[in-house]
């Protein structure tokens, strides 16, 4: 699997978002029309960022019907939209976080490549995070919590083992140690729950083929299905399987490794 090193950034064709076309790395950005944008949106990996100016249907308080079209087909990408953080414009903002966008950014003091820069990085791999947290166990400690979501940014640039090991300046053993402590697979194996479960959400999508969701998380066809049938059973086609489904075996796996781990009473 090939670790991806650019992010690309999808930016709408927008004089309000001229000025980000020059992002710094990683992020690579493509100056995209609203039919050119919705389609590259669909067919992006989950590493990409979608920028857009919701305001451009010609009143500058009304959002373009289009937005919301193009939040809900994209639910895997994250999705930035620029708004004037002004009186007027509250409404307009709460909309937008209700329909599903990943963050909103302040059209003057974050309309630069440098200043929206922090915001692009923080949301990296936003959506899956959001699967995988409304699905996980309770018991689930904030540190270990905390490895899963750097686990999701791993799997959602297809990343290795020793990728998570670097966002924590940390030796793969370390974090080998951390995830045992915390009740979690190894880091090669909770990488594998991460990636199982973004195939999956991206085949929530009808419009994706199984072949293009196993490739776009870092599978290829053949391998994925054999992913499904080792963590989660045989007996159903991918189109048949749901995150939800993943989620709740890797939960069972969490609550048989607490267990596993639980002092024997004493005699």
């Amino acid at each position: 699997m090939m670790k991806r090193t650019t992010r690309e950034v999808l930016l709408l064709d927008s004089p309000a978002l001229a000025p980000l076309a020059a992002l710094a790395p990683p992020f690579e950005a493509r100056v995209l029309d609203w039919a050119a944008l919705a389609q590259a949106a669909r067919r992006a990996p989950p590493s990409a960022v979608v920028v857009i100016d919701p305001f451009t249907a010609g009143d500058p308080f009304v959002l373009d019907p289009r937005v919301r079209e193009l939040i809900e087909r994209v639910r895997m990408v994250p999705v930035v939209a620029r708004v004037p953080f002004a009186p007027g414009y509250a409404g307009a903002a709460r909309t937008l976080l209700d329909w599903g966008a990943s963050e909103i950014v302040d059209a003057e003091l974050e309309g630069t490549p440098d200043a929206i820069h922090a915001r692009l990085l923080s949301v990296h791999a936003q959506p899956l995070k959001r699967v995988v947290e409304g699905s996980l166990s309770r018991f689930v400690s904030m540190d270990a919590l905390t490895l899963v979501r750097a686990a999701a940014e791993v799997a959602v640039d297809g990343g290795t083992a020793l990728d998570l090991a670097r966002i924590f300046d940390a030796r793969e053993r370390t974090v080998a140690g951390w995830c045992a402590r915390e009740g979690l697979p190894p880091p090669r194996r909770l990488l594998a729950w991460l990636r199982l479960v973004l195939a999956l959400a991206l085949l929530e999508d009808p419009r994706r083929s199984v072949v293009s969701a196993a490739l776009s998380a870092g599978y290829t066809d053949y391998s994925f299905r054999r992913a499904l049938r080792e963590l989660v059973g045989a007996g159903a086609t991918p189109r048949e399987r749901s995150p939800r489904q993943a989620l709740a075996a890797f939960n069972a796996e969490l609550r048989a490794r607490r267990e596993r781990a639980r002092p024997a009473p004493a005699a």
